[in-house]
């Protein structure tokens, strides 16, 4: 059986390739620091009986040292990974009127969270192996207001590129995903304080509409997929044409 590890598959664009990866046949292992978020998702979808899951939060070098070496024992292997987590972005404003905190915050859970991830995934990895990093648009523009979400994300893709030639030698191909403003439970949350937000922001979108998680996932699945089997360090850019404005 095939095995993909799906970090924060408890909501969002995670939990939509857990869904997806289970369906395909994967036997799919995955992640969130909140147990009760994916027991609530388990109780309505029966699907997810069968998922792999650990509560864990992957910016703690112990905890995902746990995490690996469960899966090594358990399955020897990983034949496929999405690097997916990636909570709430607690350094929104102004650069130098944040917290040094949030900064740091954001800077271990959106970058340092998923080298520390990759460094142990390559280790469990094959020739055949895939991975699939999730980026966003946020890492190739700037993005004013969230500084250091945009730069950990510009980080991410400079990892995804530089490990891409190194795994490639062994057969692992690595690309990333950049998703534009896709509606999560993350943009849920910032519509409690502004009802507007979704038509405000769908309107600077040349599609003039949120992705929906779905549609992301498309992306990812064809990056896992044989018809990729010639892309290597690529980000996919799945944002409706808000890059280009």
């Amino acid at each position: 059986m095939r095995i993909a590890l799906i970090t924060g598959g408890s909501k969002g664009i995670g939990l939509e390739a857990v869904r997806r990866f289970v369906e395909l046949g994967f036997q799919v292992i995955t992640c969130s620091r909140n147990s009760s978020i994916w027991q609530d998702q388990v109780k309505n979808e029966p699907l997810l009986d069968t998922v792999d899951y650990h509560q864990i939060d992957i910016s703690q070098e112990t905890q995902v040292q746990s995490l690996f070496s469960n899966i090594s024992k358990k399955y020897g292997k990983l034949d496929v990974v999405i690097n997916s987590a990636s909570p709430k972005i607690e350094s929104m404003g102004k650069f130098e009127t944040l917290d040094t905190s949030s900064l740091y915050h954001t800077l271990m859970q959106d970058f340092w969270s998923h080298a520390l991830c990759l460094k142990h995934e390559l280790l469990l990895m094959g020739a055949g192996g895939v991975i699939v990093n999730v980026s966003s648009t946020c890492g190739i523009r700037p993005t004013p207001n969230a500084a250091m979400y945009s730069a950990s994300k510009h980080a991410l893709e400079g990892l995804t590129r530089s490990i891409a030639l190194e795994a490639i030698e062994n057969g692992v191909r690595i690309n990333a995903v950049a998703p534009g403003v896709t509606w999560t439970p993350r943009w849920d949350e910032r519509a409690i304080d502004k009802p507007t937000i979704h038509d405000d922001v769908a309107k600077t979108v040349p599609l003039k509409r949120f992705a929906e998680p779905k549609e992301i996932v498309d992306a990812i699945e064809f990056l896992v997929s044989d018809k990729s089997s010639y892309i290597v360090g690529h980000t996919l850019i799945v944002d409706g044409g808000i890059s280009l404005v």
